[in-house]
């Protein structure tokens, strides 16, 4: 089974060589499932499982070997994630900056994560070496626009955020890039327009939340200098809702709403799945890589969890929800079919070769971006 799916593995590598090497292509194969097994990104652990034809301290070596050495082409991993989606469907973008402590060390990390509304993945990330840990407006727009090098901007059905990724300039370039959007502002911050008499006049969020309990909308007004649609209302926290985007003031809740799938995926990279904050690693670019690696192994726990529930619909809670995520569906059947090899690399190799079929659907567009090896 192993070699059979090794060469599935190979094949999809040569069409999205994200690694140059043969020799990190198949570790990263061994690595990934290793993962998966292990449920841990901690060296000694994931060793373990890595390669039983050699003893585990010559897996650690390799394991520190590869974060040492490794050069990873995110560009084309990121080609890889988008190919997981058909053609046709729209895609929401959701980014975020998430904080992590490692002891006296921190990361902070802004991530885009691509969405259907059925299943969210991790698709691009960048360290961030600012002493405040705030993305800025410069970093936003250079994730965006790699974005819109893979993902036409007719694929994008919005771009949602938090309270952070404000300003004249992000607002203002993705509506130069007719870019849907609804991003939740923060209190403090003004709505203006203009009267009858063409004189501008100012709301503050706060106040307004205190006026209107239940919330009120605005249309065509200014937030950050940016002509816009207005929500202000509570969340079911209690605290002040003030979201500001392109589209009808009344949906931008329901839209926003969205945004919350990319706390799903931090917490299944961290207690729920690989543990990732238990990492010995400190070094901003040893932890991309590290991430590329968790992501690889959600991404196909993730598609493996969609295909099973086709097959057999994961049950339905009282509470509406599912008894268990794609995720968590996917990361248990894999561990149990590792006792079936031959069923997991049937599996597999299904979902290998509808990737790259997508990507072929996808050529068009992206020859006049990169260049395709196919």
């Amino acid at each position: 089974m192993r070699y059979s799916l090794e060469c599935e593995f190979m094949k999809l590598m040569d069409k999205f060589p994200f690694l140059r090497h043969k020799s990190n292509k198949k570790f990263m194969f061994l690595y990934v499932l290793a993962l998966i097994k292990s449920r841990s990104v901690q060296f000694c652990e994931t060793a373990t499982h890595l390669n039983s034809e050699v003893k585990d301290e010559s897996n650690e070596n390799r394991i520190q070997d590869f974060f040492r050495t490794t050069i990873i082409d995110y560009k084309e991993l990121a080609l890889l994630f988008y190919c997981t989606f058909p053609c046709h469907q729209k895609l929401d973008i959701i980014i975020d900056r998430t904080e992590w402590d490692f002891g006296k060390s921190q990361h902070n990390i802004l991530m885009i994560i691509i969405s259907n509304r059925t299943v969210a993945i991790p698709f691009y990330w960048e360290m961030l070496d600012n002493k405040s840990g705030n993305s800025n407006t410069s970093n936003r727009i250079e994730l965006v626009q790699k974005c819109l090098s893979l993902i036409p901007a007719s694929r994008i059905s919005v771009v949602l955020g938090d309270r952070e990724f404000i300003g004249h300039d992000w607002f203002k370039y993705l509506k130069d890039n007719n870019i849907q959007f609804c991003f939740r502002i923060p209190k403090n911050h003004h709505i203006m327009y203009l009267d009858e008499d063409m004189n501008e006049q100012i709301h503050l969020a706060s106040n307004l939340q205190t006026q209107y309990p239940k919330g009120i909308i605005f249309k065509d007004y200014f937030v950050d200098g940016i002509c816009g649609n207005v929500y202000v209302g509570t969340d079911k926290s209690g605290e002040l809702l003030f979201l500001f985007g392109t589209f009808a003031p009344k949906t931008l809740p329901k839209y926003y709403e969205r945004r919350w799938t990319i706390e799903t995926i931090f917490q299944d990279f961290k207690g729920r799945g690989f543990n990732l904050e238990n990492t010995h690693l400190r070094d901003a670019q040893k932890l991309k890589k590290l991430i590329a690696c968790v992501s690889l192994a959600y991404n196909l726990c993730k598609n493996i969890g969609v295909y099973k529930h086709k097959k057999k619909r994961i049950l339905i809670k009282k509470h509406g929800r599912k008894k268990n995520s794609f995720f968590r569906t996917g990361l248990n059947y894999i561990r149990n079919l590792f006792k079936k090899k031959e069923e997991l690399c049937r599996i597999l190799t299904i979902i290998f070769r509808t990737i790259t079929i997508n990507l072929a659907c996808l050529t068009p567009f992206l020859s006049k971006q990169v260049i395709l090896r196919v």
